[in-house]
């Protein structure tokens, strides 16, 4: 029998020897000292992970930012820029880099250099920048930030990025509606009563222009100077002045009624000029007693004030609205009609040169004498409701000189301004309102502007007319300049 076990006996061995093996093996894992270290590997190599993960995080965050502060750069730059376009181009683009420089941009000023302006005008419909130097409306401003260093993306062999951002910003167009005091007080300061605050020499010169653009009239042996005649009776008197048989020279009025004026009215005698005959008091008594286009027709044509000083604003107001060629509209409604209520003279056009003879061939009173303020706001804000653009910037003008006194009585006349300055707030139509002289109602004026999101322009009493005229003109440019801008793209 041979020496050696069984092949089943050594067999069995083996699988104990092996199992005991594993045993032992499986003991030596599990041991705490063991499984530490395991542990810190497992952490060192999540520990790398995490740090590439927060490299990668923390460049990609600085890519954006860099990125929104470029764009902000390049919003507030072109926005600037437009706003300045009415200046013209240059100006617009000093304007631009101007602003541009003034902000930061992953730490470091936008340089002059990395902008990139450009003029045109903005497609509504296609929404897309076309460019164009010819009376541009809009700009686009590009602003480039070049090579700008990473700070671990390196390490993976990328050292920096470019970064670009484009603004598109453009004029919004507007709707606007002048509503103008056309009530006979708008020639107070061509009349003897004004002597008081501007001074004999300069409302008797004003009297004497009025006089020339008249035609210079001869009536009998009138003079310029007023000539004074004791009587009282009207054909002793017309008969000294050699005007008996002169007709009266305008629709309404007469001799007659000139004679009494001259004789009874307190701001002739005021004036000291009570009995004197001449064209001075003839001039002064056509204003104060025959405004009105039913009674004399030729006194649109003359510098009556301050209503000529208002033409003139509104000149300068379209004069900028046609130079800038920026698609507002305008339309005029004045205050107050022959109805003592108001009238719209012209809708919303585009047509500046009909604003323009509208306004000029008005003259003070020349449908009626009174104040309708809340009328003429009535007429405006219908047509700007009515026919206004969608997504035109809607905007009233108010202008006045004196206190409403239409419909009824001046309590009822300031009530009715503000339920329209109610109704316009309700429509979200901005009102800029204007009070001209010392007898405007400057509190009532400044309450519409506020309740309707507006401004209030104040053109004090006590001044000459060039003064009159200058502020005028200031505030209507004022108008003109303050661009609604719309950022686009």
């Amino acid at each position: 029998m041979s020496s050696r076990a069984p092949l089943r006996h050594r067999s069995l061995r083996w699988s104990v020897t092996l199992r005991n093996a594993c045993v032992q093996w499986s003991d030596r894992w599990r041991s705490p000292s063991s499984r530490r270290g395991n542990i810190l590997v497992l952490s060192a190599i999540f520990m790398i992970v995490m740090m590439a993960a927060l490299a990668f995080a923390i460049d990609l965050g600085y890519i954006m930012v860099v990125r929104t502060e470029l764009q902000r750069a390049s919003d507030s730059a072109v926005l600037a820029g437009v706003g300045e376009l009415v200046n013209g181009a240059a100006a617009a683009e000093t304007e631009a880099r101007r602003y541009a420089e003034m902000n930061l941009v992953g730490g470091k000023a936008v340089q002059g250099v990395d902008a990139n302006i450009e003029f045109g005008h903005w497609d509504d419909n296609s929404r897309s920048f076309i460019l164009g130097e010819n009376l541009p409306s809009a700009m686009r401003v590009t602003l480039k930030r070049p090579q700008q260093n990473l700070f671990f993306a390196p390490v993976l062999g990328r050292k920096n990025f470019s970064a670009e951002a484009s603004a598109v910003a453009s004029y919004r167009p507007r709707d606007m509606v002048l509503v103008l005091d056309y009530s006979a007080s708008m020639n107070d300061d061509s009349e003897l009563g004004a002597i008081g605050v501007l001074g004999r020499t300069a409302v008797e010169a004003n009297l004497k222009q009025i006089y020339q653009e008249l035609g210079s009239p001869t009536f009998g042996i009138m003079q310029w100077t007023p000539v004074y005649i004791s009587s009282t009776n009207k054909t002793t008197i017309k008969n000294t002045l050699k005007i008996s048989n002169v007709a009266w020279p305008y629709p309404s009025g007469s001799w007659n009624s000139y004679i009494d004026y001259v004789i009874n009215d307190a701001t002739i005698n005021n004036a000291g000029y009570r009995k004197k005959y001449g064209y001075l008091t003839w001039v002064n008594y056509l204003l104060e007693s025959k405004p009105m286009y039913s009674e004399t027709p030729d006194l649109w044509k003359t510098s009556e004030q301050p209503i000529t000083a208002l033409k003139n604003g509104v000149t300068v107001l379209l004069s900028f609205l046609q130079e800038m060629n920026s698609e507002d509209r305008l339309g005029l409604a004045v205050y107050t009609s022959s109805s003592s209520d108001a009238i719209l003279e012209s809708g919303l056009t585009t047509n500046m040169s009909l604003i323009e003879t509208i306004s000029r061939q008005r003259q003070a009173g020349h449908y009626d004498h009174y104040t309708n303020i809340g009328a003429g706001m009535r007429v405006g804000l219908k047509e700007l409701t009515d026919n206004g653009r969608t997504g035109a910037l809607k905007l009233m003008i108010l202008m006045t000189d004196g206190i409403a006194n239409r419909p009824y009585n001046e309590s009822y006349a300031r009530s009715y301004v503000l339920q329209q300055a109610t109704a316009a707030a309700a429509a979200e139509i901005p009102i800029v309102t204007i009070s001209v002289g010392a007898g405007a109602d400057t509190a009532l004026m400044q309450q519409v502007a506020d309740m309707t999101g507006g401004v209030h322009f104040n053109v004090p009493g006590g001044q000459s007319v060039a003064e009159y005229e200058e502020d005028l003109e200031e505030v209507f440019r004022q108008v003109a300049g303050a661009r609604p801008l719309k950022l686009v793209q």
